[in-house]
């Protein structure tokens, strides 16, 4: 028998949020899923319930993977989910090769663009032109689900879904937000992914780890409370990893009982990635 969708996890923060939307439309009843699609779309779209819904697929020969797309049952139209976790950030490129790649696939294509921004960023705006580009923030998102169950009536698997959907992510999008005026601007647009990818990584081992705020630095402290043993630390515009009593992996430099790697880009710190998610779960205590 298959595993549900629902115990589908992913390790990357982006695509699990991602993957909540996704098992909604899926997963609910046909008027929970036209509900949850008009108000992602901004109108109500024929035979929505009734949509096939993919994950992570592939857009033909584009080398482009959609984070979610639901097409008509009779091809009329696909809606794609491109999804972000960084404020603020020009997404000009990715939305325009992925519209153009979707809109292959059927008469009509609408993409929803998901950020945390609280309005359209000008790169949603400039991109949209004569496409059909539309943007959501993960408020809106988190907002709809948490108010669906009472506004929509919802019961039996609706309200099962709706509920654990509005567990994960409520503490998740506030924790969000908290990243909003002192991390996100502290360093430049093409680390900001990686900062949201990493703080959740921390978060789902201990939850909402401390922000602090100097003259010299933004400190994202792991864990939460106690003396902290891992930081992210902001400043001069990089991501610098310090750990405390720890040794050092390869990317990292030693002073006196801390390592600290400097991260200028995605790319250096995806290369530590699994060595400093190993070391953050080391400083909790054992689990039972």
């Amino acid at each position: 028998m298959p595993v549900p969708r629902l115990f589908e996890v992913s390790p990357d923060p982006r695509e699990a949020w991602i993957h909540v939307i996704a098992t909604i439309l899926s997963s609910g009843t046909d008027r929970t899923t036209a509900a949850f699609l008009a108000d992602l779309v901004g109108e109500e779209l024929a035979d929505a319930g009734s949509a096939t819904v993919s994950e992570f697929r592939p857009l033909k020969e584009s080398g482009i993977v959609a984070d979610a797309t639901l097409r008509a049952r009779d091809g009329a139209w696909t809606v794609g989910l491109y999804g972000s976790l960084s404020f603020d950030v020009d997404h000009t490129a990715e939305l325009t090769a992925f519209y153009d790649a979707l809109a292959a696939t059927a008469d009509r294509c609408i993409v929803v663009a998901i950020t945390p921004d609280r309005r359209a960023p000008a790169s949603v705006e400039a991109t949209a032109g004569g496409r059909e580009i539309v943007h959501r923030s993960w408020q809106r998102i988190r907002d709809w689900i948490e108010e669906r169950p009472e506004r929509g009536a919802a019961e039996g698997t609706d309200l099962m879904l709706l509920r654990e959907a509005d567990y994960y992510l409520k503490g998740r999008v506030a924790d969000l937000y908290r990243l909003e005026e002192a991390a996100m601007p502290a360093i430049p647009q093409e680390l900001r992914p990686t900062l949201a990818a990493a703080y959740f990584e921390l978060s789902a081992l201990a939850p909402s780890p401390r922000i602090e705020v100097s003259d010299e630095e933004v400190a994202i402290c792991f864990p939460r409370t106690g003396d902290p043993t891992m930081v992210l630390a902001l400043r001069d515009q990089k991501l610098h990893v310090r750990l405390h009593g720890g040794e050092a992996a390869p990317g990292f430099t030693t002073e006196g009982d801390t390592a600290t790697m400097v991260a200028g880009s995605d790319e250096d710190y995806l290369a530590a990635r699994s060595w400093i998610k190993g070391q953050a779960r080391e400083l909790l205590p054992p689990r039972r």
